[in-house]
């Protein structure tokens, strides 16, 4: 969604100038040329850095609730301490000597200080791509040299916590920062016949080949790699685009980036170099589309606290609460599920919060499947000394899988989680039986939230169709209830269509630790 969101505010701009063309005589079909290229580039730039800055802002912002922010449960805690997987067994678990000592008290203190560091990076990268490069030129390459080291650093974690996708995904519309400079940095790139072009290429293809080599050891071994099977290619690919960026920031530095892109001379005097802006040759940035920074506004806030929006958000690695209350500091989330919860039982925000006790649909587990392998976890417990278990549940499907196999825990879900997980069921014919507890209320702490009593049900499904029976006192099955029936069943049409963008996720639950949500993440 980020992407998409960025990639609109270019083809708007595009669409744009095309009409303008078209009505001045000019076929929309006609190749653009580079003033057009300029302008188009010129016209979205603002908007797609101040959409990346409130993505990030985002990220940053809804990590500020009591489950991120504690020391043994936090996400942060347990990947910032993953890099110490570079070291060798005899150095990383040392039970003598200097390395025995140090090395704990650096992976304690990392886990200690990783909740607050994170959420002070997240805050800083995105003031700095709010601010405008051309007024602020340092604090604008000190953003985009922080953001390719912030990515760097997720992508050459060891698996299962390798996103390098998410710096793919982001770091290429770094673009927009210094277009000119980026523009004449590509420029060299497809000139590897000149010095310049040849030393780019090949410190491009040395970052992807060092990343690679350097990973592959890790992969290798890995239960769970969230990038895919094989290599990962994301890693090698974002290597080489950080190496580009950086050499467009070079030129930036240096003034030769705009200069290079408008006549390919060499840098001249700051004043000459201002003045330069405002003439034919250069990339001038226009207002930003406020109609797309609203919606990305609208995104990355107004959903999560409405209960409109659990999955493709900027909540990944959060740990925020999104169903039976929030944990921020600050704000509400799911005020639908909140208000609705007694609602008539047709509606998809109707029926609280529901808890997964067992199950035998094996799929159910995938959700549950990726995990964090035996050395990592015991740099993890011994080293870091950090008791939070790592969830992804972002890959959660119906689909057969095996490496890693299915693994079922404990969760709970919104209702019309519930709801969509039995369709999926029926609508594959599963042979099943399925055992959760309707909470009492729509609002309660983790301890409400995985322990709590409520009214016990079991739904068994076979060729389709589905039997609901409430359980009594030592299991005794009684026949649901019309309202229970009617929650388990598919929504009506109005409600289902306003939360069709809602794909409900489900916080796990780990015995033993309760205090709060553990590192799970949506996508």
């Amino acid at each position: 969604m980020w992407a998409t969101q960025m990639d609109a505010a270019l083809v708007l701009s595009l669409l744009r100038r095309l009409g303008s063309a078209a009505r001045h005589g000019s076929s929309w079909s006609s190749p653009l040329s580079a003033e057009d290229e300029r302008a188009v580039v010129g016209g979205c730039a603002r908007t797609v850095r101040w959409q990346l800055a409130i993505f990030y802002f985002a990220s940053g912002f809804w990590k500020a609730n009591t489950s991120f922010l504690h020391p043994s449960y936090s996400c942060a805690g347990l990947f910032m301490v993953q890099p110490l997987e570079y070291l060798p067994d005899d150095v990383l678990f040392a039970a003598s000597g200097l390395a025995a000592s140090a090395v704990p008290a650096l992976a304690r203190a990392i886990a200690a200080t990783g909740p607050a560091f994170t959420l002070v990076l997240e805050a800083v990268v995105p003031v700095l791509h709010f601010l405008e490069p051309r007024r602020f030129p340092r604090c604008a390459l000190f953003g985009l040299v922080l953001t390719l080291a912030f990515h760097l650093v997720i992508g050459l974690t060891p698996p299962p916590s390798n996103v390098s996708t998410y710096g793919v995904t982001t770091c290429t519309r770094l673009f927009f920062v210094f277009p000119d400079a980026a523009a004449a940095a590509v420029g060299e790139m497809g000139r590897p016949h000149t010095a310049a072009g040849a030393l780019l290429c090949a410190g491009m293809a040395a970052a992807a080949a060092a990343t690679l080599a350097l990973v592959e050891p890790y992969h290798a071994v890995a239960i769970s790699t969230v990038q895919g099977e094989g290599k990962d290619w994301h890693a090698g690919w974002y290597a080489a685009l950080a190496v580009l960026l950086t050499r467009a920031a070079v030129l930036e530095a240096a003034g030769g980036g705009e200069e290079q892109a408008a006549c390919g001379g060499e840098g001249g005097p700051p004043a000459e170099k201002e003045k330069s802006r405002e003439v034919e040759g250069r990339t001038r940035e226009g207002p930003a589309l406020r109609g797309l920074v609203a919606l990305a506004l609208l995104y990355a806030f107004a959903l999560p606290v409405a209960g409109l929006q659990e999955k493709a958000g900027c909540l990944m690695f959060s740990q925020l609460r999104l169903h039976g209350g929030s944990n921020h500091l600050l704000l509400p989330t799911s005020l639908l599920q909140r208000e609705l919860a007694s609602a008539e039982p047709t509606n998809a925000f109707a029926g609280g919060v529901v808890r997964i006790e067992a199950t035998d649909l094996e799929w159910v587990g995938n959700t549950f499947a990726e995990h964090m392998g035996p050395r990592t976890l015991r740099l993890i417990r011994e080293v870091a000394a950090v008791p939070a278990e790592y969830v992804w549940a972002a890959k959660s499907s119906s689909a057969k899988r095996s490496r890693p196999p299915p693994r079922f825990r404990r969760h709970t879900l919104s209702a019309l989680g519930l709801r969509r997980l039995l369709a999926t069921a029926a609508r594959q014919k599963d042979s099943f039986s399925l055992r959760y507890t309707r909470l009492h209320g729509a609002v309660g702490d983790e301890a409400w939230r995985t322990g709590s009593a409520g009214s016990e049900y079991v739904v068994r499904g076979e060729g389709g169709a589905t039997r609901c029976a409430r359980l009594g006192l030592g299991g005794k099955e009684s026949p649901c209830d019309a309202r229970e029936e009617a929650l388990i069943a598919p929504p009506s049409w109005p409600s289902s269509a306003f939360a069709f963008l809602l794909e409900p996720q489900p916080n796990p639950i780990v015995d033993g630790y309760t205090d709060e949500m553990h590192c799970v993440t949506w996508g």
